[in-house]
């Protein structure tokens, strides 16, 4: 995990399963100047930190965005630290924490609301749960061993709370059970936890599986619990990509070799969508945030272009130059950010990279897509993750030969800009743009680097050093970035992870 200390314009910079395994995460406070207002993030005591279980429990249901904020001071606060970072010149990135899985690759991960637990899905077959605020606190010291494997500055070890295996279910006639007479254990038979997501209150998780399915499980009440099995007999396995819409109803999942999404009902447990989304191995899938201006595609009627793209005039609450700033970022009840649940963004191995709308019906039938975006001449094909700007009207995508293309979605003809990085620094395998839409968070295989749009340079950010990274994870707030490395089941090189994660 790495905090962020964040400069506004106006103010100055001022585990594993197994004992021999531990984990490791430092305690941090950042201090967010906005206008001359000291706002700080984490306090003291964990009693105070962002309300108590009993507010994380109540619903705020009121429509109007400023009511809800009013009348949910800990909204309040994760809006004004967004806007924070919004309108930020420039970031500080330190890495805190430094996580070991001990020969695990990491996957996925998720943070619950008010950051009580942090999730890590496994190429071991193992769902790891810590308690955020303890590690936070330095409840667990870094040992001295461990201390040789992470950059200096990190002196805390995570604290794990448990860990499940994501079970694969067999039939009874392959199962050992345990009895007296052959002095057998029940061993589970494990998937590598590839797509993963969690509920914002904890009340369960779902877990994407190598053959195809996902699993619906506890991860705070009766933890490993398996509840359901969502299993479709067409989908052809390494289900890499698992989401919950924002009101945590339905989730969305997709599959490596499937070239498929679909939207399942948690209510009942019903498929109620299945669309063709590709013509290759799908290696990555992002929703476009909210607020994205609004496109015309010569191939959409008046209508489709309507439903694809929000109305032009929408006002901002909040500007800053040309910059519209909104209040409705963060969901109320989950505290997640929102991001539309129509809108698509699919990168493939083969080099292609579409944008997809799930509500045009004449679209269902095969795989073309709302938006091309088609690489440049010299680039080779190749594609393993691509990522929205903060504001929506941006596409980057990471390529093969060092390099990231940046697309401009009102103009998708040809890459607005190429950001080529040294040669020997190899491929892209994951990028992530920060709030103010300035900075991009670069993945390459032996560092990661904070690239200056505007200025066109970058800096090397301290921690991971080769392999390949998984994840580059922001949270609403853009306090805290956490990092993972692992292959999420689509690289089958050797030596691809880390076993680390900041």
């Amino acid at each position: 995990m790495t905090t962020s200390n964040i400069s506004s314009p106006n103010s100055n910079n001022t585990g594993t399963p197994t004992k021999n395994s531990e984990t490791i995460i430092n305690d941090s406070q950042i201090i967010v100047n906005v206008d001359d207002v000291d706002v700080s993030v984490i306090p003291e005591d964990e009693d105070d930190f962002i309300g108590s279980q009993k507010e994380d429990d109540q619903e705020h249901t009121n429509e109007n965005s400023g009511d809800n904020m009013n009348n949910n001071p800990i909204l309040s606060l994760h809006t004004s630290l967004l806007h924070a970072s919004i309108l930020a010149s420039n970031y500080s990135l330190t890495p805190k924490v430094a996580i070991t899985t001990a020969n695990s690759g990491i996957n996925s991960l998720q943070l619950s609301k008010n950051y009580n637990y942090l999730f890590l899905g496994g190429d071991d077959g193992f769902l790891r749960k810590y308690n955020f605020l303890k590690t936070l606190k330095g409840d667990a010291p870094l040992t001295i061993q461990q201390k040789h494997f992470v950059v200096d500055g990190i002196f805390n070890n995570g604290f794990i709370v448990s860990y499940t295996p994501n079970e694969v279910l067999q039939p009874k006639s392959k199962i050992k059970f345990a009895s007296v007479n052959n002095n057998e254990e029940y061993y589970p038979l494990k998937s590598r936890v590839l797509g993963m997501d969690i509920h914002s209150e904890c009340h369960f998780g779902l877990l994407g599986q190598e053959n195809g399915d996902v699993l619906l499980q506890g991860v705070r009440y009766k933890e490993g619990k398996i509840y359901h099995v969502f299993k479709e007999e067409d989908n052809v396995g390494l289900n890499n990509f698992v989401k919950l819409n924002n009101d945590e109803d339905q989730f969305f999942a997709s599959g490596f070799f499937d070239k498929n999404i679909r939207i399942y009902d948690l209510n009942n447990g019903e498929l109620k969508l299945k669309r063709l989304i590709g013509d290759s191995q799908l290696s990555n899938i992002e929703f476009r945030p909210i607020h994205g201006v609004p496109l015309k595609n010569d191939d959409m009627n008046e209508s489709d272009i309507d439903m694809l793209f929000e109305e032009e005039d929408e006002e901002g609450d909040l500007k800053e130059g040309d910059k519209k700033i909104y209040d409705d970022y963060i969901n109320p009840n989950t505290l997640k950010s929102k991001f539309d649940e129509n809108v698509l963004l699919t990168s493939q191995l083969n080099g292609k990279t579409y944008v997809y709308d799930l509500r045009v019906s004449d679209y269902s039938s095969d795989s073309r897509p709302m938006l091309s975006l088609l690489k440049a001449d010299e680039t080779p094909p190749w594609a393993v993750n691509s990522c929205w700007s903060f504001s929506g009207n941006n596409v980057f995508v990471g390529r093969r030969n060092a390099s990231v293309e940046q697309f401009d979605i009102r103009n998708i003809s040809k890459p607005e800009k190429i950001i080529k990085f040294p040669k020997k620094s190899g491929e892209i395998t994951c990028v992530r743009t920060l709030p103010n839409d300035n900075k991009l968070i670069c993945a390459s295989i032996d560092n990661i680097r904070i690239y200056d749009l505007e200025n066109d340079k970058f800096t090397i950010l301290p921690g991971h050093h080769g392999g390949y990274i998984s994840n580059l994870y922001l949270d609403p707030t853009a306090r805290f970035l956490i990092t993972t490395s692992g292959n999420k089941g689509i690289i089958t090189n050797s030596g691809v992870s880390t076993d680390l994660s900041f």
